[in-house]
Formats: structure tokens, C-alpha cells, sequence
């Protein structure tokens, strides 16, 4: 990836920190994949978020080709990450067994809203405009 959008996307991970009222994050590309994924259908992660650190990781290539994604699904991977710290997962049980609810209904309202927010924002709307 070039040097000018790896600046572009911490830019505008940044401003959608600020746009959020979310403080104290940290973005890292995700690193490691270097081949094209086998099959997508499984075992593909988009990004991932560590609650405790407040570090949130995303892959910003393709999972084909390893092209370059476009800036507004970047920034919908990361609303969905922000949306894990506004809308913590939580235990919950579920036919007599503990299970982990961590996307559940009010969870994607949330990723929703945040897209809303990022769309209206004059900085970030224009990666949504076509």
C-alpha cells in the first residue's frame, strides 16, 4: 500500500474517533496475510478490536487480489469495531447454558448509527459520496 493512503486511512481513523467522542484509540493495519484467502466463506476476518487496550486492527487489503479496499469499507469495518466498545458484549444465559452475546440487535443499531454519524460528517462524507 502506498505510503499516502496508509496516512489517509490513520487520518480518517482519527477524525472518526473524534466524530464518536471515542478517545485514546489506537489503529494497526492488519499484518500477516500476505497470499490471497483460500475460501472466503470461513474463517475471514475483517478487523478485530481489544477492549482492554483500546487497540483496533483492520485489513486493509482485499481478500483476493490484496488490492486496496475502498476508504468507505474501511470505514464501515470500523464503526463496527467502535461499536463493540459502545455496546460491550455481555453473558447471557440461553437454554440453561452461559453464552457470550457479543453481535446482538442493539449491538448493529449502534454500528448503524455510527455509519449515519460518519456519513453527515463533512471530512468523512465524501468517502460515501459516488
Amino acid at each position: 500500500m502506498p505510503h499516502d493512503q496508509e496516512k489517509e486511512i490513520l487520518f480518517a481513523f482519527n477524525h472518526a474517533s473524534e466524530v464518536l467522542k471515542l478517545r485514546d484509540f489506537t489503529f494497526r493495519p492488519m499484518l500477516g496475510r500476505k497470499a490471497a484467502v483460500a475460501d472466503i466463506k470461513r474463517a475471514y476476518r475483517l478487523g478485530h478490536t481489544n477492549l482492554k487496550t483500546k487497540i483496533v486492527t483492520v485489513d486493509i487489503y482485499t481478500a483476493r487480489l490484496r488490492k486496496p479496499k475502498k476508504m468507505s469499507a474501511i470505514l464501515a469495518v470500523i464503526a463496527h469495531e467502535f461499536a463493540h466498545h459502545e455496546k460491550k458484549p455481555y453473558r447471557q444465559k440461553y437454554r440453561g447454558r452461559w453464552i457470550n452475546r457479543i453481535h446482538y440487535p442493539s449491538f448493529y443499531r449502534q454500528v448503524k448509527k455510527n455509519m449515519e454519524k460518519f456519513k453527515k460528517d463533512a471530512v468523512l462524507g465524501r468517502y460515501f459520496k459516488f
